[in-house]
C-alpha cells in the first residue's frame, strides 16, 4: 500500500479560531486528531455548526498554528514550516474558505484574479498561464465573457467559482475547502461540489480534496469519506 498524501497526526487545536461562528469563550476544539487521505481521495468533515471544522481544517492548512501534533504532505512534515518554505508550500496545499468577496482582491478583475497566484509562483510563460486560466474556467463553467469584469461585480455564488478556479490553476495535490456552500442556496450547493469533485478528477489530475460541511446528506452525496466532529474528535460516519 503507498503512503497517504497527507497524514495528520495527534493534532490539537490551541483554541477556537473559526472566523464564522466566533465565540468569546477561547477554548480547545479539537484534540489529538488523527487521519490520512490518499492520492486523489475525497473526505468531507462533518459537524454541527461552531464545532471546529473550521479551526481544523485551518490548522491542517497551516493557516492556524496548533498547539500539538504533525501534519505531513507526500511524507514530508510541514508542522512547523515559515517564510519561503511555506510560500512555496502553497503551490502543493490550497486553501478556499470564508467569504469570497473578502479574501479575493475585489477591484481585480475576474482574469487578474486567476493570473496573480501563476505570476506570484512565476510558473510558466504567459501564454502557458493563460492555458492555466482557460482550463480552470472551463471547470467551473465560467463565461469568458466575465473575465473583464470586477470581482465586486459578481454574486457570491460566482465569486466561490473564481475563488476554486484560482486554487486550481497552479494545479496543487491538495485541496482544502471550509464551509463552500453555506451561502449558497441550497440548490447550488450539490452543483458547485460536483464542479470541484470533476475538476480535482479532470485527466492528468489527482488532487486530494478535504472540504467541511454542516449537511450530513451533502457530504455524502459527494465524497468518497465523510468523517464527522464530535467532542473533539472525528469519527467515521
Amino acid at each position: 500500500m503507498s503512503a497517504p498524501l497527507l497524514r495528520v497526526e495527534n493534532l490539537t487545536g490551541s483554541e477556537t479560531s473559526d472566523p464564522i461562528h466566533p465565540s468569546p469563550v477561547r477554548t480547545r476544539v479539537f484534540e489529538r486528531v488523527s487521519f490520512d487521505i490518499a492520492e486523489g481521495e475525497h473526505v468531507a468533515v462533518v459537524g454541527a455548526p461552531g464545532s471546529g471544522k473550521t479551526a481544523l481544517v485551518r490548522a491542517v492548512a497551516l493557516l492556524e498554528k496548533s498547539k500539538g501534533g504533525k501534519v505531513y504532505l507526500e511524507g514530508r512534515d510541514i508542522t512547523r514550516l515559515w517564510g519561503g518554505q511555506l510560500r512555496a508550500l502553497r503551490q502543493r496545499l490550497q486553501f478556499v474558505g470564508g467569504d469570497p468577496m473578502r479574501t479575493l482582491p475585489p477591484h481585480y478583475t475576474v482574469e487578474q484574479t486567476l493570473l496573480e497566484p501563476l505570476q506570484i509562483h512565476r510558473l510558466g510563460s504567459a501564454d502557458e498561464q493563460r492555458a492555466r486560466v482557460s482550463a480552470a474556467t472551463e471547470w467551473f463553467r465560467l463565461n469568458p465573457l466575465l473575465l473583464t469584469r470586477k470581482v465586486s461585480m459578481l454574486s457570491p455564488a460566482m465569486r466561490q467559482r473564481v475563488a476554486l478556479a484560482r486554487a486550481l490553476t497552479l494545479h496543487p495535490r491538495l485541496l482544502v475547502c471550509d464551509e463552500l456552500t453555506d451561502r449558497l442556496e441550497p440548490s447550488a450547493a450539490q452543483p458547485l461540489l460536483a464542479m470541484v469533485a470533476r475538476a480535482c478528477r479532470a485527466p492528468r489530475e489527482r488532487i486530494a480534496w478535504l472540504w467541511t460541511t454542516s449537511d450530513r446528506a451533502l457530504a455524502h452525496a459527494c465524497a468518497d469519506r465523510v468523517l464527522r466532529l464530535e467532542d473533539g474528535q472525528l469519527v467515521a460516519d
